[in-house]
């Protein structure tokens, strides 16, 4: 049986990919190269939270290689956000 926490981890996962899968569609209807970005960064939210729940899977996992690719993971993700934020496109008028 599930505990809360991996309860709620599997929630945000399913929730990540939903959310990829949504800026996928906007990517695919706009061409905007922000939504890909978008969607590659909550692609990597949810594997970033399967990646610290992977000791249940493999318990003889090293707790800092696991900690250090969670980390960076994080800045990644923040880096994504940030150049789709920044990234201007906009449709051209004739």
């Amino acid at each position: 049986m599930l505990d809360m926490d991996q309860l709620l981890s599997l929630g945000i996962i399913i929730f990540s990919l939903l959310l990829t899968a949504a800026s996928l569609i906007a990517y695919q209807r706009t061409r905007f190269r922000k939504f890909l970005i978008v969607s590659v960064a909550f692609f990597l939210y949810a594997l970033k939270v399967l990646v610290g729940h992977i000791d249940i899977i493999s318990p003889n996992i090293n707790i800092d290689t696991m900690d250090l690719a969670v980390r960076f993971m994080d800045f990644l993700i923040i880096t994504l956000f940030f150049a789709a934020v920044i990234i201007r496109e906009g449709r051209k008028d004739g």
